[in-house]
Parts: structure tokens; C-alpha cells; sequence
């Protein structure tokens, strides 16, 4: 039976590519991206109508700016800097625990996922599609499998058709991603990936994201098998 999903897409390297393996795999009825006050709003609505468009994929903008008027984040709150890391501190544990809590947002995935999966339980859709990384649950415990496997409890009880949240990628570095996008049928369109926690016109190349999206591509671009 073909799968119906309501995917969680932000424009950055994880959603874009969960987006690509359910428009290979399953039905993607709609892709929704969240606007909760963050500095890169604008460049990820860009990003995610981009890839919409190129897989063929029904669009939604939720806005909940409550989400970052809470504060404590510098990905919502301009008077913080968003810490900058260099590739080679990248398994450095003290220093990702530091820029994660930099940019944490509270409880944002799990609010996410219960958006996601009311408009899955209205369309009938069997599951709602995130992306997560073995990479970066390290630091991001609400990236985990183990996270998956408790707000899939919750799910249960919450809609009537036991809507599942499911990530293609939860066990995956951010190297195999990009290893597996490239054996896509469908060409993947990598230019138009957004993950910087910057608003600039230009990805700023320093902040976590950007680094381990731009380790991820050198290294598979060095070893094509890795």
C-alpha cells in the first residue's frame, strides 16, 4: 500500500533529502515548513518553495511566532551570536554541546511534529516525514531514534488514524545522505539547499550547519563511496 505523508521541510540538507527518498518512495501530499521567528526565515521559505516545485509537492508556511518570542536562542534572538566552529572541531564534544545550546529552541521539534501531524490525520496521511541525523543526534537528543520511538507513543493516542513520525535518514551521518541522494533516479538539485542558521544573502560557512553540510559534500565528492 503506497504510504501518504505530510513532510517537515525547512530547505536545509536532512528535510530536503527526506523530501526527495518519500517523493521517490511513498506519496508526499504536502511539505510544510515552520516560520517561528527565526534569523533564516526567509532563505528557507525560498529554499523549501524551490525544492516544492522541482518534486511537485503542494506547499504550506505555518506561522507561530510565539515559538520565538519565548527567546533564548540565538537562532531567534538577534542580540546573540550564532557560535561559529571549524571542521576539524566538529567531534569536539564540549564544543557542538556549546553551539547546540546556543541554537536550541525550545521543544521545536516536538511542536513540529504535532503541527505536521494534525494536517496528516485531516488528509489521511499514515505519517509525517523528518529530518533527523545519527550525526547531530549526539548533541540534539530531539533528533534521535529514541525521540522517534517516544512521540510515536504519543502520536497513538493523539489522532484517530495513529499517525508515525519517520525519518529515512535518523540513522545516517550527513555523508551517507549525501551518498544515498546521489543514487537517486531523480537528480537531487544540491545548489538549492539552505541550512545556514544565518539570514545573509550568503550562507555564512561558519556557523555548525554549514560546516558539517560542507564536510558532508567535500568528503563524498572526494570518496564517492562514502
Amino acid at each position: 500500500m503506497t504510504q501518504k505523508a505530510i513532510i517537515l521541510l525547512s530547505g536545509g540538507l536532512d528535510s530536503a533529502a527526506n523530501l526527495a527518498f518519500a517523493a521517490e518512495y511513498e506519496t508526499p501530499v504536502l511539505a510544510i515548513t515552520l516560520d517561528y521567528g527565526q534569523r533564516a526565515v526567509a532563505q528557507e521559505l525560498r529554499a523549501a518553495r524551490q525544492f516544492c516545485e522541482y518534486y511537485g509537492v503542494t506547499h504550506r508556511i505555518i506561522e507561530i511566532p510565539w515559538l520565538g518570542a519565548l527567546g533564548g536562542s540565538s537562532l531567534t534572538d538577534l542580540s546573540q551570536k550564532i557560535p561559529g566552529i571549524q571542521s576539524h572541531q566538529l567531534e569536539d564534544s564540549p564544543i557542538t554541546e556549546h553551539t547546540a545550546r546556543a541554537v536550541w529552541v525550545p521543544n521545536r521539534n516536538g511542536i513540529f511534529i504535532h503541527v505536521a501531524a494534525a494536517f496528516a490525520e485531516r488528509q489521511d496521511a499514515n505519517r509525517v516525514i523528518v529530518g533527523f541525523n545519527a550525526e547531530e543526534a549526539a548533541t540534539f537528543p530531539d533528533n534521535s531514534l529514541n525521540y522517534l520511538e517516544s512521540v510515536n507513543q504519543a502520536l497513538f493516542y493523539s489522532t484517530s488514524n495513529h499517525v508515525k513520525a519517520f525519518s529515512y535518514t535518523a540513522e545516517w551521518n550527513k555523508n551517507r545522505i549525501v551518498t544515498e541522494l546521489r543514487r537517486l533516479k531523480t537528480p537531487f538539485p544540491f545548489q538549492m539547499i539552505w541550512s545556514c542558521y544565518e539570514g545573509r544573502e550568503q550562507a555564512c560557512e561558519t556557523c555548525e550547519s554549514c560546516q558539517r553540510l560542507a564536510r558532508a559534500l567535500y568528503t563524498t565528492e572526494k570518496n564517492p563511496g562514502s
